[in-house]
């Protein structure tokens, strides 16, 4: 069975277990158009009703005290233009460890990546045909299951966290564009070999057995980069943060970050570092300040704890970064997205609201790049969900609910299609469109066009 987020609560049942032997043409990769009707896509007003039957037929767990975002104005339905299924990539096996992760590459240029264990792809974000993969046959590829994805900023490279503690990056080979190389595994055997010597660098990971610090002792479960493509961070269920100096693929700093398992990690425009933990709690990281400029502009940041926000009542299992850095998104087996704003003055963060609707634990949230205000949401319920941040920032609309996964969804991410208007018949041509791309436990990847009029 594919591993779920720690302490992942039992509402979810055994959502992402036996889904991927109901499909008998899961055996190999394929790429097929569907029409939208063969899918249950709530959109504007009908979103907000099934929002509030789930709601109501949820289980009894403790939600956080906090307000509804969620709201559904009178003009709701003027704010779905369109929202069709693209593509879908079926699973490549049936077997265990086919889960899949995605994460948008290249927003500008239209690259998205899909990782499974047995191979990670760029595909074209508009049409889902890959344009470069990688070898299947590579042992290195297989030698974990993925649990998650990222694109290194202005390169075609890509991370990926495995079941095995190792991070492995993959890039674009310049002879055959086609082709995504492994070109190295974290730690890399130059930065062992350094340190190894040295007794000081072995730490204790459990009785009678020591590695080195710059190993995760437990699965990758989270991995970002910063937004100036220093530094790269990744997170554990070994309850550790590391940062990454990139691009010598050094490891710069470890830090025991949370009491418990790790489960997601977000970094910020500025460098701020958001780390979700099955111990209920979302912390914040900033490089220590220095007076010294030399120290201040180094490529060895000391990253230290900042904040601790505490709303959620049950595991963090996704978090995402919004609106510049100004807004926070956590989501968790409490079946709701925390949502935060910037507030120096009250611990970094607060927790303003909450998106609810789920009906069971979400385990992925995403944000879009640009001032759309769009966030994504996946749920063990086996639904994603689109909200639109009002462009005062007061309250949410749920553009949709999309319900057409057979498994539980453990990765989604967003993008602005184009930076080109799209006019809608009898509308103003300030409509725009996204895509939004959704992967479950079974191994299935969804490609969706979502076109909403502009704030």
């Amino acid at each position: 069975m594919q591993l779920l987020p720690r302490r992942l609560c039992m509402a979810t049942g055994s959502a992402a277990a036996g889904e991927a032997g109901d499909r008998s043409s899961g055996s190999k990769q394929v790429a097929i158009t569907v029409s939208s009707s063969s899918s249950t896509v709530s959109t504007s007003s009908s979103a907000a009703a099934a929002a509030a039957v789930s709601e109501a037929s949820s289980s009894t767990m403790s939600l956080p005290s906090l307000p509804s975002l969620s709201v559904a104005a009178a003009g709701d339905s003027c704010l779905v233009s369109s929202f069709a299924h693209v593509n879908t990539l079926l699973p490549l096996s049936t077997g265990t460890g086919s889960a899949a992760a995605v994460a948008v590459a290249d927003s500008v240029h239209g690259g998205l990546v899909v990782a499974r264990a047995a191979t990670v792809a760029l595909h074209d974000l508009f049409t889902m045909e890959a344009t470069s993969t990688s070898d299947s046959a590579d042992d290195a590829s297989a030698a974990g299951s993925v649990k998650c994805v990222a694109h290194l900023h202005g390169c075609k490279t890509a991370v990926t966290g495995h079941q095995d503690g190792r991070l492995r990056l993959w890039q674009v080979s310049s002879r055959v564009p086609g082709r995504l190389r492994l070109a190295a595994e974290l730690p890399t055997v130059s930065d062992r070999l350094r340190r190894f010597p040295v007794p000081s660098n072995h730490v204790t990971v459990r009785r009678h057995h020591r590695r080195l610090w710059i190993e995760h002792a437990d699965a990758v479960s989270g991995v970002a980069a910063s937004a100036d493509g220093r530094f790269l961070f990744s997170v554990s269920w070994d309850k550790t943060l590391k940062v990454w100096a990139l691009p010598s693929l050094r490891c710069l700093q470890s830090l025991l970050a949370h009491d418990d398992a790790v489960n997601a990690v977000a970094v910020a425009p500025d460098g701020t570092v958001y780390t979700g933990s099955a111990d209920r709690r979302v912390r914040v990281w900033e490089p220590r300040p220095d007076s010294d400029k030399a120290r201040r502009h180094s490529r060895k940041p000391a990253y230290h704890l900042v904040a601790t926000l505490s709303r959620h009542m049950a595991a963090v299992n996704a978090v995402a970064v919004g609106c510049g850095g100004q807004v926070l998104y956590s989501g968790g087996n409490d079946r709701c997205v925390v949502v935060w704003e910037r507030e120096d003055s009250a611990s970094h963060m607060v927790a303003v609201g909450a998106l609810r609707g789920h009906r069971k634990a979400v385990l992925s949230v995403a944000c879009a790049a640009g001032d759309g205000g769009l966030v994504v949401s996946g749920s063990a319920d086996q639904t994603v969900r689109a909200w639109r941040r009002a462009a005062d920032g007061q309250g949410y609309a749920c553009l949709a609910v999309i319900d057409a996964h057979g498994s539980a969804v453990r990765s989604v991410t967003a993008a602005l299609a184009t930076a080109q208007k799209w006019h809608r018949p009898g509308g103003g041509d300030g409509d725009e469109e996204w895509r939004v791309c959704s992967a479950s436990f079974d191994g299935e990847v969804r490609l969706w066009s979502l076109r909403v009029a502009a704030a």
